[in-house]
């Protein structure tokens, strides 16, 4: 188990290498491990559990989720991570993961939707502020095994107020890869900041403030503190999207395997 790799100009600031005997839970210390029903305004059938059949740690540095499909019921998981961090005025800020989405061919696959994100932490401490106010950043997000992932950003002022704005990108599927989501508040000004969307180190998509053209709403999605998911859900209305079928497999072929997660800041 390795460390998450130095970032040139940056220090580590919150990471997991998901280490732990093999067919353990991920560490709980970290992360909450979500259990409910599924979002069926998502088109989800899935439930989230703490099963370790459902996620759990390799021994060997990776996490893996992993969906199943048991007496007719779907289960997965979704971990939550417990701290959220936040990017200083003239900073920049640095999420990222090392992952690899499922590896059964594409027709074995319909319905599975993972992504790795990322919830502003105000719907969860106690002010009262709801989704999308909050602000979302997906940073990868996949589904049926296609060979692209959608970059989003989700924001407004709450209810049916939803604004969104994303960029697409290819990427070569059954192969591990770096996604990051980087806070750039190095700019005088808010109009000037941006959130940038990478993968393997190139970037693939970015919105200015001045894109918001709104400086409490750039403020909630640029300057609060965010925190980490990782998940797998079962049924999806992504670009594409449907539910499993007969040919949907269960197990790891299906699910998400992850190197580590972290958290840097610019020095």
């Amino acid at each position: 188990m390795s460390p998450p790799p130095a970032e040139s100009g940056y220090s580590l600031v919150w990471s997991d290498e998901f280490s732990g005997p093999a067919g353990s839970l991920p560490n709980q210390s970290k992360w909450n491990i979500i259990v409910k029903g599924p979002n069926q305004g998502n088109q989800e059938v899935q439930n989230y559990t703490a099963s370790t059949s459902n996620s759990s740690v390799n021994g060997s540095g990776a996490l893996h989720i992993t969906p199943q499909h048991n007496n007719g019921q779907w289960t997965s998981a979704r971990l939550e991570g417990k701290e959220a961090f936040n990017c200083p005025d003239g900073h920049r800020m640095l999420l990222q993961a090392e992952l690899r989405t499922g590896t059964f061919p594409f027709a074995q696959q319909s319905g599975i939707w993972p992504a790795f994100w990322a919830l502003g932490n105000d719907i969860r401490n106690g002010k009262n502020v709801s989704w999308p106010q909050c602000g979302e950043w997906d940073i990868m997000e996949n589904a049926h095994g296609a060979s692209f992932s959608l970059g989003t950003l989700h924001y407004g002022r709450g209810g049916t107020d939803h604004l969104s704005k994303g960029g697409r990108t290819e990427f070569e599927v059954e192969t591990f890869h770096t996604w990051a989501i980087k806070v750039n508040r190095g700019p005088s000004n808010w109009q000037d900041e941006t959130l940038e969307w990478w993968l393997d180190g190139k970037k693939f998509f970015q919105i200015k403030g001045s894109d918001i053209g709104d400086g409490e709403l750039w403020g909630r999605v640029a300057h609060k503190s965010f925190f980490p998911i990782l998940n797998v859900a079962v049924g999806s209305n992504f670009p594409g999207g449907g539910q499993p079928n007969d040919q949907t497999t269960t197990g790891l072929g299906s699910g998400l395997q992850v190197k580590y997660v972290a958290f840097y800041r610019s020095n």
